[in-house]
């Protein structure tokens, strides 16, 4: 009976192990397909409107969406075009339009390693002379949202001096 229970005890010891790693690599896991550098650079301002788009990954993935938006969320066909068979840890894609006018940009990306999953991302720049970082842009933007408190307790319009 002890045996048993010592196995037992031994068993429960080899699961724990293995669900604790298995928690701790997945949650690391997803930062392996984030890319570590993208052209033009998260928050970034530039001069002139860029010509491409860069993304490079620590490890090869399929690139499966590369889409690019204006600040209020229309989409700029760059003729992005998803190919099964192309996986790689960098990706050049040309923007062959010209970008309309927009007080930043959103480019946003999927991509697979077909081990870890989908991860899903973006990063915003903005170009120009009068241009500013997306941050504080997205900063000064105002909600037109109120904020409806409840009557009773401390928020009693009664008590309020």
């Amino acid at each position: 009976m002890f045996i048993n229970m010592s196995k037992h005890r031994f068993l429960i010891f080899l699961l724990g192990i293995f669900f604790v790693s298995n928690n701790i690599f997945a949650q690391h896991s997803h930062g392996v397909l984030t890319p570590g550098v993208t052209f033009p650079k998260d928050d970034s301002v530039l001069i002139d409107p860029p010509k491409m788009i860069t993304m490079s990954f620590r490890v090869d993935v399929r690139l499966l969406k590369l889409a690019l938006y204006t600040a209020d969320e229309r989409w700029i066909d760059i003729a992005f075009k998803y190919d099964p068979n192309r996986r790689n840890n960098n990706f050049v894609l040309p923007i062959p339009v010209q970008l309309p006018p927009s007080e930043y940009y959103i480019a946003r990306w999927s991509v697979t390693d077909d081990i870890r999953g989908l991860v899903n991302g973006e990063f915003r720049f903005a170009f120009g002379d009068d241009a500013i970082p997306p941050s504080e842009t997205i900063a000064t933007q105002i909600s037109d949202r109120e904020e409806i408190l409840p009557s009773t307790g401390a928020y009693r319009r009664e008590t309020i001096q």
